[in-house]
């Protein structure tokens, strides 16, 4: 009568679920071969259940056994191919065997799908990101990552990748890379080997490239803070006046007490606007205003201006950077990314660069997990 209960309330132990319950905790344990075992057994009691098959492609694929990997993701699939569990899984396997393609569509499905949880679409996200990223479409692997950010700003995955990907070429964002490490190891507090190694490792590699950058810069080495200071008063004193081309001294002045002075370089860029208004003028403006970008990679308004000074001059290509790095500084900014798509737009061959972060740019005025 017990068993008959059982079967009739469906925890028949006969159903493999109890194998199922077991090889779950063993899988968590990292108990691998015990697992397998659980597993395989719950497969043969229930073998029109996808949930052990899933397991089994799991343990496969941690222990990089990925042809047998594929075997069991496949029959998962023959079961529940639609399952969201099923295809991220999928995607990973086939990202591993190489097969991008297969990797780029199936996160994409699940990317798609807005009747999933907003994690499980921002893990699409992040995965799609990454198939991006091997291929080597750098922007399309930004965008990738920043709409997985938006949708679950928890993804520790999704900021590690984008890190990775501003640190190397060819962003090169040493800041903005440093940041996205620093969330990444908040938020994933297991002390996984992941986050020992960017602990310990890779924070204090951007943290040193940026003080080595910084001390490289011509005329680092001979700062006059005092003399900066007082020449940027007087600067500013006769701007109010409208005595633009005093000004315009004046900062030249503080740029030469101080190279890494970046109100020096600002000011000097917007007083060549307002002194010559030559296509040699407008240059020099912009040489100024990339040095103060350089100086400030945080200043949004900056790299918005110089931005749009650039495509004003033709200079696409060097719109688009400008603009990119507004983006990295504040990836919400519309401005910046409004910018960065026209500049894409005038560049040859990056029509859909321009059109990954125009549905970016869509996305921001949707609900988050939309």
């Amino acid at each position: 009568m017990a068993a008959l209960a059982a079967a009739i309330l469906g925890c028949d132990p006969g159903d493999g679920s109890k194998e199922l319950d077991a090889g779950r905790a063993a899988y968590e344990a990292r108990d691998f071969k015990k697992a397998e075992k659980l597993f395989l057994k719950s497969s043969q009691l229930a073998p029109q259940k996808a949930d052990s098959f899933v397991y089994l492609a799991r343990i496969k694929l941690d222990l990089g056994e990925i042809e047998e990997s594929r075997n069991w993701i496949g029959k998962a699939a023959e079961l529940a191919g639609e399952a969201a569990d099923v295809r991220l899984l999928g995607a990973q396997i086939a990202w591993h065997l190489k097969d991008y393609d297969r990797a780029a569509k199936l996160f994409t499905l699940v990317a798609d799908d807005a009747k999933l949880p907003p994690e499980t679409v921002s893990e699409a996200w992040a995965g799609l990101g990454i198939v991006e990223m091997t291929r080597g479409a750098s922007h399309l692997a930004r965008v990738d990552f920043l709409r997985a950010i938006r949708i679950d700003s928890k993804n520790a995955a999704a900021w590690y990748h984008l890190g990775l990907l501003y640190r190397d070429a060819p962003f090169g964002y040493l800041e903005a890379a440093l940041e996205q490490m620093e969330i990444f190891v908040r938020l994933d507090t297991t002390a996984s080997p992941r986050v020992q190694k960017t602990q310990r490792t890779i924070i204090p590699g951007l943290k040193e490239s940026i003080a080595r950058a910084t001390a490289e810069r011509p005329g680092a080495g001979k700062r006059n803070s005092t003399l900066c200071a007082s020449a940027i008063s007087k600067a500013e004193a006769a701007w109010k006046k409208g005595a633009y081309k005093d000004a315009r001294q004046a900062y030249q002045e503080a740029l030469s007490a101080d190279a890494l002075s970046y109100p020096a370089a600002l000011g000097l860029a917007k007083a060549y606007l307002k002194t010559d208004a030559t296509k040699d003028g407008q240059r020099k403006a912009l040489d100024y205003y990339r040095q103060a970008c350089v100086l400030r990679p945080g200043a949004v308004s900056t790299f918005l201006a110089a931005g749009e000074l650039a495509a004003k001059l033709g200079f696409y290509a060097q719109a688009v950077e400008f603009h990119s790095r507004a983006v990295a500084a504040n990836p919400s900014s519309i401005p910046a990314i409004d910018g960065l798509i026209k500049a894409l737009r005038k560049v040859g061959g990056r029509q859909k660069e321009a059109a990954a972060y125009q549905s970016y740019r869509d996305s921001i005025s949707k609900p988050k997990g939309k």
